[in-house]
């Protein structure tokens, strides 16, 4: 018969690193991530490599701003440094995530900071997880009916989307529309409408053929001016910087 070891007895015992890297590696479609407080990478799962499609010892040292366009990478920053010099949780923040040049995805990602033994903050542990927004085709029952407005959206994002239109779709009341989408993705529809726009932007701008008017005209924005502030409301940037940016980064097919 085993031994039987109690709670404290069994963490001194356990040999270190088993946890971080071998479970956090079955997580196929969840990004794990520790940083010290400078902001460089000391662990990234698998999951985390295949988004880059670059090797552990090309991302391990690196700071945000090495690996990503500047617009993505200061977003990053700024939510470490209030986690490593406030203490402050990340709690399912949506952002978007680099998984190649011009393909960026909506992630909920939480950090939290990392303590030593004498309490003093020495790093931050991440994970990012998909948006369930990926996950619309699976629903059933009474939320079949969101699934129905979620994938309009896709389908139509080259449209002008009102939520009046979303609303339509689905069968539900405004309210009843704006509560559900807060419910299961954290945003409202018209918030939503727009993270699928401006995600569907950033990569048509990884493609030199489309000029940014036309990028703008192609997702409803006939104006110019107005689709330009939204790219630049959603990443702090404006689209021409964004594509600029993706040029200044190297990836590893």
């Amino acid at each position: 018969m085993p031994n039987t070891i109690d709670n404290s007895d069994f963490w001194d015992l356990l040999q270190p690193g088993q946890i971080t890297i071998e479970l956090m590696d079955m997580l196929s479609d969840t990004l794990v991530f520790i940083k010290n407080t400078e902001g460089a990478y000391l662990f990234i799962n698998k999951a985390f490599r295949k988004t880059l499609l670059l090797k552990s010892n090309k991302i391990i040292g690196k700071l945000d701003s090495s690996l990503f366009g500047s617009e993505l990478a200061s977003h990053y920053m700024i939510d470490d440094q209030n986690v490593i010099k406030k203490g402050q949780r990340i709690i399912e923040k949506a952002e978007l995530v680099t998984h190649r040049p011009g393909l960026v995805k909506w992630y909920l990602t939480t950090k939290i900071p990392l303590y030593n033994k004498q309490k003093d903050i020495i790093g931050i542990a991440g994970i990012s997880r998909p948006s369930e927004a990926h996950k619309h085709a699976e629903l059933t029952g009474p939320m079949s009916s969101l699934g129905k407005a979620v994938e309009y959206i896709y389908e139509h994002k080259h449209e002008v989307i009102t939520v009046d239109m979303i609303s339509s779709i689905s069968g539900f009341s405004i309210s009843t529309l704006e509560r559900n989408f807060k419910k299961y993705f954290s945003c409202s529809p018209a918030k939503f409408v727009t993270q699928v726009k401006v995600s569907r932007a950033c990569e048509l701008l990884a493609e030199p053929s489309y000029s940014i008017n036309e990028i703008g005209d192609l997702l409803g924005y006939s104006d110019p001016v107005v689709f330009t502030r939204i790219f630049k409301r959603e990443m702090k940037h404006t689209p021409s910087v964004y594509r600029k940016s993706l040029s200044t980064h190297n990836y590893e097919q």
